[in-house]
């Protein structure tokens, strides 16, 4: 292409004198240039790279496992290329920058590079791409055209900066097409067209031979068979996303050579080993690699070495392992790679061991899995299993009945803080779980009733069953849930119930009534009933309180804006409450179904699965009350503040014994004759209710109540 560098002509001025053809011809020459017989990992060393704000050339001994997956680009037998790994392994680096680089300076030819979304894209181009060029010299001296989402080059390389939607991966040639981090949910199906990956494809098809679909990124999609069992040994299981196409290709992974026996294995997490005593750093300070033949112990000062020695083997049709280039590799049309992370050049065995540790320490204490995903797919490369779906293979009503506790039906246990009553709201009935609440978690089901029949002052009471949906009257009947109380074991002194927290939704009229319902007792029962409604759309948090921003027809009028919600994520809270009714021990967070409980109650428990996309009900259940009123304690629990109680200086509603301000205590004893007391209650004694007035109005959708 030629450029025009004359000066810009003014009037007046004399013309610009004629340029020599030569100039002209010489301009054009790198566009008639053949391609380069050149590798990828050949030409990858003339480009900089950015090593802790300081740029350098590339260097292939950084992570040598790159150069094969690199040149397997250049490939004129596979069209695609797909590589899952861990986060710092130069795969982006490796797999997106390198075959660009190489389609500029050594094959030109028409590439488009795709990031998860626009912004994400242009964030990409203007802070990675744009100084790489900048600091390039052989790039920067070729540029002729610069803009965010487009660069061209002499010698005909050009670039598109692209995002996946329908108009940048239809109707479009594109050699090669390069898609970084392809875990994200928009390359997942292009609106309605089917995943990026195989559009992609469609793009190279004019380029015959030549045409490369390129895609890497670290797994994010949970297992979809928490049963699997691999039939070769390379075999990942079944995944959504990277995953999903890794398996459909020669499945190669990484193999080092044990400096002491020689044999080839495999650095995978398992074989880890490291103290078991200390912090979460000072443990993985300790880590080594143990090699799976002779169990000889690795230092990490070897690593580099190791991966300067290693090779990828691959899967043959009968499930051999060996090179990519050997005639038995199995048929098909994609290249893979599975770097497990102990392999990655930048991440130390102490770093990610660290961190996987303090993610189990944060899982134990919560029950939030976020962190100990973002691990495992992030450090280790591996795809995660929700916690759930193991245990709730084993979620069964019969080991609830085994695993059941020893504490009394109906009765508070000593350690017991508090009681709180949740409410189901199904056809002819209200449901009622109550559970008694312990320091750190610990929680025991204490009652479980259904209400068949309205109270006294609705119409025709006597002559019908209980219709919520239809008769707001009705809803009076959980009053007497206020002023309930169960006996405590080893004491004179029963435990009233804290508060209440019921389901909004069911047939319709349900939600108006329930409106109604909360609007009259905020009045009479200040912050003892709460409306809850489960999200199971979207990441939204645990549990918090929003206030409804219209009406269920649409529109702001009509709608309950003065009535708070307690919206509780119903899968990660069912996740939460399978680990606690499978965890073994007593403490922190366990939930114990005493063996006295009704026998429904065991099933109600194990009703439903975990699945990829949630939790389901099983094939044939109806019933899964006991673990939707869990849902709705332990997100009761979580907007009142319960969890970050200091159980040092709790509440006067969380105290222990007689001192607790919802404690019933007996009659005093009878005064002896003559006394001159006043006469002896025969009622237990009033309590102090929770205060009816805030000394300020909450704000709205602050995500918690504020305190009693």
């Amino acid at each position: 292409m030629f450029q025009n560098d004359a000066p810009e002509y003014r009037p007046g001025a004399s013309l610009p004198g004629f340029r020599p053809a030569s100039a002209a011809i010489l301009a054009a020459l790198p566009s008639l240039s053949p391609p380069a017989r050149l590798r990828v990992s050949e030409v990858a060393g003339r480009r900089k790279i950015n090593a802790g704000g300081r740029w350098t050339f590339w260097d292939n001994d950084v992570a040598p496992y790159m150069v094969e997956p690199m040149d397997a680009t250049m490939s004129r037998r596979f069209d695609s290329v797909v590589f899952v790994g861990p986060a710092r392994s130069s795969k982006t680096e490796g797999l997106i920058v390198n075959p660009w680089f190489h389609s500029v300076v050594a094959a030109p030819r028409m590439t488009a590079i795709f990031y998860m979304t626009q912004p994400a894209a242009a964030e990409w181009s203007a802070q990675e791409l744009g100084p790489l060029i900048k600091n390039t010299p052989e790039l920067a001296g070729m540029l002729r055209k610069d803009n965010v989402h487009e660069k061209t080059f002499s010698g005909g390389g050009r670039v598109t900066i692209d995002w996946p939607v329908d108009n940048k991966l239809s109707g479009r040639s594109i050699a090669l097409v390069l898609l970084a981090d392809y875990d994200q949910k928009s390359y997942q199906d292009v609106e309605g067209q089917g995943p990026a990956f195989d559009m992609g494809r469609k793009r190279t098809t004019q380029a015959g031979t030549r045409g490369m679909t390129v895609a890497e990124s670290s797994p994010r999609f949970p297992i979809l068979n928490e049963s699997f069992e691999p039939k070769t040994p390379h075999e990942a299981p079944p995944c959504q996303g990277i995953l999903g196409i890794y398996n459909t290709g020669t499945r190669g992974r990484l193999y080092w050579t044990c400096p002491h026996c020689g044999e080839l294995f495999e650095p995978r997490r398992e074989r880890l080993v490291y103290s078991d005593t200390g912090t979460p750093a000072e443990r993985g300070k300790t880590a080594k690699m143990e090699c799976l033949h002779c169990h000889c112990q690795i230092e990490p000062a070897q690593k580099a070495d190791l991966n300067r020695g290693a090779k990828w083997l691959h899967e043959t049709g009968d499930g051999r392992l060996v090179p990519l280039d050997h005639p038995d590799l199995r048929e098909t049309s994609t290249v893979s790679y599975w770097l497990h992370g102990p392999a990655a050049a930048l991440s130390s065995w102490s770093q990610i061991v660290t961190r996987y540790l303090e993610a189990v320490e944060h899982f134990e204490a919560t029950d939030d899995e976020s962190k100990l995903k973002a691990v495992m797919n992030l450090d280790f490369g591996l795809p995660y299993t929700p916690r759930a779906m193991g245990e709730a293979t084993s979620l069964s009503g019969k080991g609830l009945r085994d695993a059941a506790s020893d504490h009394a039906w109906q009765v508070v246990p000593a350690a017991a803080r508090f009681l709180l009553a949740a409410v189901d709201v199904q056809i002819g009935r209200f449901v009622v779980q109550v559970m008694a609440h312990m320091p750190n978690g610990e929680r025991v089901l204490v009652d479980r009733f259904d209400i068949h029949e309205p109270p006294a002052t609705a119409p025709r009471a006597s002559d019908r069953q209980l219709a919520p949906e239809r008769y707001g009257e009705d809803w009076d009947a959980l009053l007497a849930l206020a002023d309930m109380d169960y006996p405590v074991a080893g004491s004179d002194h029963r435990l009233r119930i804290l508060s209440v927290v019921c389901d909004m939704h069911g047939q319709p009229g349900v939600s108006a009534n329930a409106f109604a319902f909360y609007r009259k007792v905020r009045k009479t029962h200040a912050r003892r009933f709460h409306l809850v409604r489960g999200e199971t759309r979207g990441d939204p948090p645990r549990a918090e309180v929003r206030h409804p921003k219209t009406s269920s027809k649409g529109g702001k009028k009509g709608a309950a804006l003065d009535v708070p919600i307690v919206r509780a994520a119903s899968n990660k809270l069912k996740d939460e409450i399978s680990a606690s009714l499978t965890r073994k021990d007593a403490g922190t967070r366990r939930i114990h179904v005493p063996r006295g409980a009704p026998a429904q109650v065991f099933e109600e428990f194990a009703a439903e699965r975990r699945t990829a996309k949630g939790w389901e009900k099983r094939p044939g259940v109806s019933r899964n009350e006991a673990m939707d009123l869990a849902v709705y304690d332990l997100a009761l629990l979580i907007v009142l503040g319960c969890e970050k109680i200091d159980w040092n200086a709790p509440p006067v509603w969380a105290l222990s014994g007689p001192r607790n301000s919802f404690a019933v205590l007996p009659p005093p004893e009878a005064a002896p004759p003559g006394a001159t007391d006043d006469p002896v209650p025969d009622q237990p004694r009033p309590l102090p209710s929770p205060p009816t007035k805030r000394k300020r109005p909450a704000k709205r959708g602050n995500g918690r109540f504020s305190g009693w």
